[in-house]
This record gives C-alpha cells, structure tokens and sequence, in this order.
C-alpha cells in the first residue's frame, strides 16, 4: 500500500476499503443500508475541530441515519465539532443569494471564527480535495449577521464507492442544535461532486 491509503483493491478510510477507480460499482450499493465508517479522520480542512459522532449524539441524530446521502452512497462519515476543546459553539453565518454563503463556528467568547462551509465549495462541485481553509477575512467577518446562535453542529459526508481520498465527499450536510431547541436543524445541505 502506498502513502496515500491506496491499494490495487481501493482506498481505505477507518473500517472501510473503497472499490479502486477503475471498478465500476455495482447499483445494488444504493440499496444497502447506510453505514457510518468508523474510525475515519474527517476531511483534511476539519483536522482537530471534529470528533466522530456516536449513537447518543442528538445533533447527529439525523445525520447517523444516512438519509443525508443525496447521491444515495450507503458510506458516510458523521462527526461532531469542537473548537478549542468546545462542543457548545457560537455559530455565524454570512447570507447570500441562495442561502448561507458562510456558515462559521467559534469557541465561546473567542474572537476566531472558522469557516466550516463555504458555498464555492459546492459551486466548484470537485469534493473537498485541495479545500484551502485560510482564517476569514475581516470582511467575512464583518458581513455575519448579527444574529450569533449558540448551539452544536454535527457535519455528515457521504463518499463515492471509488473515494480516493478523506477529502473525496460527494455531499456534505451541516446540522445544528440550537440552544433551547429540542431538534437539529439542517443548516447547509450540499452537493460537492
């Protein structure tokens, strides 16, 4: 196996061994039950804010189930964030034309945002592969609504059955559990491949 995680079978992530590019995956896949891979680090730009959501976890609730899965892959991976040791965050999200073109998350009383979602992201539509996640800008910063939530955030990634990659997602879906509210929310679902 080489450096990358690949092998002639495939790439593999946590408990799970893709099918290498060059096989063509069988369509009965879309039948399967979804299934969270265990043991997988999340995408590269979530590296050290991001612990593997369990069966417990309410704002992953939803996630865990698959239903997420807009290209109906049954291999997801969901996780929770946490910043600076936080799961309870202040989340931020710069508005635009089609919704949140930003979606942010800081430890309490921290004056550090970080962007967990960006709309180029999904309009490039070429997964999370070579995400570049500078610290915002102070005009990213200055055009979130005022509105600050406190609440956790689960993100759910659904791969393709040739990922090559921890960063090859086709989808990913932001939930939220708002302070007060007894549900999570859908917060950004996105098309990525």
């Amino acid at each position: 196996m080489s450096e990358a995680g690949m092998s002639e079978a495939g790439f593999v992530l946590g408990d799970h061994q893709f099918l290498h590019p060059s096989v063509q995956g069988p369509l009965s896949r879309m039948y399967e039950p979804k299934r969270q891979i265990k043991g997988a680090p999340p995408p590269t730009y979530l590296e050290g804010r991001a612990v593997e959501a369990g069966p417990d976890s309410l704002v992953a609730s939803a996630l865990l189930e698959g239903r997420f899965c807009g290209h109906n892959e049954p291999t997801m991976t969901v996780f929770e964030v946490v910043i600076d040791g936080h799961a309870d965050l202040e989340l931020g999200a710069v508005l635009g034309d089609e919704g949140v073109a930003i979606l942010a998350a800081r430890a309490p009383g921290s004056d550090e945002w970080f962007a967990l979602y960006r709309d180029s992201w999904a309009e490039e539509q070429q997964t999370l592969e070579g995400v570049d996640t500078p610290p915002m800008s102070a005009e990213e910063i200055a055009q979130i609504d005022p509105d600050i939530a406190r609440g956790r955030v689960a993100i759910g990634f659904e791969y393709p059955c040739d990922a090559t990659s921890r960063d090859c997602v086709s989808w990913m879906t932001i939930d939220a559990l708002i302070e007060g509210q007894d549900e999570p929310g859908c917060v950004v679902n996105a098309e990525l491949a």
